[in-house]
Parts: C-alpha cells; structure tokens; sequence
C-alpha cells in the first residue's frame, strides 16, 4: 500500500508541476517553500516506490511529509485569509495539487501505511524551516528578495513582528513534525522475527508492499508494532519448501549471509547447497547480541522451532559431512543465547489430517457431502499450497512435514529448552451440534477452505505410519487441525492462565482463538482487527515472560 500510495504522489507532483509552469510568474522571485517541500517529496516517494522503506528514505518522508503539512496549515490558515483568494491557493491549477492533493494524500500514507523514521529525527523538518526563514528573512532584508510570503518581508513589517512569525513558525513546525513523526519509545529490547506459513510471503518479497501477509486488508501488523516501540521483522522463507530449507533461510537473513543448505542435507535432496546472499541485506542488526522471539504462523511454526534447534545445538550430520573451515556457523550449534521465546499461531505442529485424510484407503473424502459453492473455492488453496516440483526429493516439501507421521518424526528432533518460553495459539472454526457432529462454521470460514473444513470435520482414520486420529482431531481452521495446533505431543505443557506463573521450559497452550486459518493474518473477506491480537501477544505475553 505504502508503494502505491506513493506512486500517486509522484504522478501528483508530475502533475501539479506541469499546471503550475502554465502560469506566466512560476519561476520568477525567490524559491518558495511549497516547492522546496514538493521537491522533497517528489525525490522520497521516487525512492520509496523504487527502493522501498529503507531507514533513509524513512527519514526523507518525515522530512517531506512534515514540510507539506506546514505548507498546508499556512495557506489555510495565514495565506488564504491574507490574501481572500482561497479558489485560487487551494482549488485551481497547480495550488490544487501542491497545497491541497499532495500534503493531505502524504499524511495519510505516512500516517496509515509507512515505516516512520526513528523520534530522534523529528527536529530535521524544524532544522530545515528555520534555515529556510532565516535566508529567506535576510534576502528580504538586503533586498535580493522580496518575499515570498508577507512574514518574510522585514523592510515592511519590522524585525520585532518578523522575530515573532519566525518564532511561530517555528514553534508551529515543530508541533506539526512531532504530530507526524510520533511513535512509541522503545518499548524492550525483545525484537520479534515473524515467519510466514505455506505459500506466505514476507519483507524481502514485493507482495508484501502491497499486501502484507501479516495483517493482510488490514494494514501491516509489523509497521503497526514497530510504530508502537516493539520491533518487529517479516521474514520470507521458501514459500512451499521443508522446514530445514526455511530453517537454513532464516539463519541467512538474521546473520546476513549466504543462505547454505548443508552439505550433507543438499546432496541426500538433490538440490544446490547454496541460495541467496544476504550479505549487508541481514533481518535484523547485531543477530549474535539480540534478545528476539521467534514467532511462527502455520508452517512457520516447524520453521522457528527447528531453526531454534539447530541454531542451539547444530547439525551433526552436517559437521560429519563438512569441512571444518566450509561448514556454517548454524550447523556448529552453540548459538542463540538470545533466543527468548518461541510461539506458534494455527501451526501444525502435530501435523494435519489436511493431508492424511486423502491418504487413508478407509476414507474417501469424496463421499462427503460439500455444497457446490465451496468446490469451485477450493482450488485456490489446493493450488497454493501444492509444492512446485524442482528435481529435489519428495521428503524436503513442506507438504511432506506436515504429514502426521512426519511432524511426530520431526518433533522427536526438536528439543524444548529450559531457558525458553514457549507458546501455542490453535484456532478453530468448527462448531458442535447437538449431536456431538463437528462442521465449520461459515460465518467465520473462508470459503476456500470450506471444503477442507468440512472433510476433516467428518474424518477419523489411521496414519500410514499406525497414528489413530479419533474425533478429537475434527475440530478445525480449515487446514490445521486445533488438537495438532497446540503443544507438541510429549511435550512439558499447561494450558495458559493469564493470572498464573509463567517459566521457561514449558508449552504454554493459549486459549483457542475463534476463527478459521488466516483469522491470525487479519482474515481475507472475514476481516478481523487482529491489531489488539498482536499488542497483547508482544507485550503481556512475551515481553512480561521474558522480563524487559
């Protein structure tokens, strides 16, 4: 949204540049400050749109976005009542688009859509208006100038009045910027690494500038948690690849370097040992001395969790296999003293009848009863999340972890940590009868997963590997069943009590969030305002656990 918000912006500027060069005076007398501010801007949303929100072009938005806000106030509030002509300085020609369009279309995007730049950059916009006045005072003075605005004129309205327009000026930029730029103090040194599940997306993907997989239609919930004080990172993992291959993706984009599958690993599934660089394009800065929770939607769930196995204790078939001077870092072990907490949202960390039900001789989900109106909808989520087939091995899917029999496997790899916090959120939109028959619940069911929902609502069975999925497993989101959602089985748990102590080393099982498996993204048509959500999550949650 941020991209295209600002790509309106520039065609605005392009514009209102074009209507303001018809007039015969444009170009003539000293630069004003609508210009200035309009350049500004112009110059920041080319770089937003081009390079996304990188810190600096963070920066130049507060710079541009204030400067158009103080163009604003002036003309409504000095300039129009000054001069009686408002038509013409708000309504007409290129003042349309460079006093009005441009300045309120700004603030609403850095409002609403952008990062905003760091509070300690709040005084640059003030810094550069009082540049601004002061040569534009003295031009007037020696008389190289006159104007552009009355205030300015000290040969006609004397130094004492110009001192005290140039002290409201001020004083004025300076509300104006802060009003912009606010945004929360750090509020803990915790920063929290969000991982996308199947088929998901994240910050290094284009997608997410306009349709961020966290929150969704309704806005980033990573922006909104940084712009409160809790730092927050979307990573962007192989969208349908296994849980190693992500793990090993997410190790590059934290430390920021080449992602390295292993040796051992790469040559067993057939594919490259190496991927991307994220060599000077690292997540987050200082990894190695960052106190981060990890935090897992869907199959991001497996990610964090083996990514936080491995970081801690390595990889012995990869130090088996590899050079001691070729070897990763990741595989050595031995890292992640910062880690602080783990949490999974809709994860199915047991695994999900999603899968196994189609496998299961004794089933046949054809024979269950689904409305015509859900068929057609749920080829989007078979086609999603259906691997794309590259010559690897058919174990280093996703879709082969999330196999029952599989995730049990991986779980017996995944160790707890005393040291860590550990927190599990099912979801569910599955509703009882009277009967004791499980169906989903349309009103709160995507209609994509409707069919999915459904059949595994009526399935009991047996695992290919002997696992007896009874009708405790029906309740579901529509992909995760909310049984596998919660702790690993075997685990050290408790089901979570907001009044009650909470310590390291232990599965937390949070109470089941209503709704089915995008209503923790924010929802797709059944919207969600899943904001209070995530505040609750990083603050009472996480932060209080792990102590600030």
């Amino acid at each position: 949204m941020a991209r295209i918000l600002n790509l309106i912006i520039v065609i605005l500027e392009l514009i209102g540049f074009f209507k303001a060069r018809k007039k015969k005076h444009d170009g003539k007398g000293p630069v004003t400050y609508t210009q200035l501010a309009n350049c500004v801007t112009f110059v920041s949303s080319m770089l937003l749109v081009i390079l996304g929100q990188k810190a600096f072009v963070e920066v130049l938005r507060l710079l541009s976005v204030s400067m158009l806000a103080v163009t604003l106030v002036v003309t409504v509030c000095i300039l129009v009542p000054v001069s009686g002509h408002a038509a013409d300085l708000l309504l007409f020609g290129g003042s349309l688009f460079r006093h009005l369009l441009i300045p309120v279309i700004s603030v609403l995007s850095y409002g609403f859509a952008e990062n905003k730049a760091g509070m300690a950059w709040i005084l640059l916009p003030v810094a550069v208006t009082a540049a601004y006045g002061i040569i534009m005072v003295y031009l007037n003075a020696v008389g190289k100038a006159e104007g552009p605005y009355p205030f300015f004129r000290v040969k006609k309205i004397g130094t004492k009045l110009t001192a005290l327009w140039m002290g409201g000026l001020i004083v004025m930029t300076t509300v104006i910027s802060g009003a912009v730029g606010f945004r929360r103090a750090q509020q803990t040194d915790i920063k929290y690494i969000f991982v996308h599940g199947l088929s998901g997306w994240g910050s290094y993907d284009i997608l997410n500038e306009f349709f961020p997989y966290w929150g969704l239609s309704g806005g980033s919930i990573i922006r909104y948690l940084n712009n409160r004080g809790y730092r927050s990172y979307a990573a962007s993992v192989d969208p349908t690849g296994s849980a190693w291959d992500r793990a090993c993706e997410l190790y590059a984009q934290l430390a920021g370097t080449r992602v390295d599958y292993g040796e051992a690993h790469s040559k067993a599934a057939g594919h490259e040992r190496f991927g991307r660089d994220f060599t000077g394009k690292a997540l987050i800065k200082d990894f190695d001395s960052s106190r981060i929770a990890l935090i897992g939607h869907s199959f991001g769930g497996a990610t964090v969790r083996l990514f936080s196995e491995i970081l801690r204790n390595g990889s012995a078939e990869e130090r088996a296999a590899t050079d001691p001077g070729d070897i990763s870092p990741f595989f050595m072990g031995g890292n992640g003293d910062g880690l602080v907490a783990v949490v999974t949202l809709a994860a199915p960390t047991n695994g999900t009848t999603a899968y196994d039900m189609h496998e299961d001789t004794s089933f046949d989900p054809g024979k269950v009863t689904v409305p015509d109106k859900y068929e057609k909808n749920s080829d989007a989520v078979s086609k999603g999340t259906r691997p794309v087939l590259d010559g690897r091995a058919s174990w280093d899917y996703a879709s082969f972890d999330m196999h029952i029999d599989n995730a049990l496997a991986l779980n017996e790899k995944i160790t707890t940590f005393d040291d860590v916090y550990y927190f599990a959120y099912p979801c569910s939109s599955s509703t009882v009868n009277p009967d004791g028959s499980v169906e989903p619940d349309p009103s709160i069911t995507e209609n994509i997963f409707m069919k999915s929902a459904i059949q595994m609502s009526k399935y009991t069975g047996v695992t290919r590997g002997g696992f007896r999925i009874d009708k405790t497993w029906q309740s579901n989101d529509g992909l995760v069943n909310e049984i596998s959602a919660g702790a690993p089985f075997g685990a050290l748990q408790s089901s979570y009590d907001a009044n009650g102590p909470v310590v390291p080393g232990r599965w937390y099982v949070m109470p089941v969030f209503r709704g089915d498996h995008m209503s923790l993204q924010g929802g797709l048509t059944k919207r969600i305002n899943i904001k209070p959500f995530y505040i609750e999550l990083v603050r009472d949650i996480i932060a209080k656990s792990c102590g600030k």
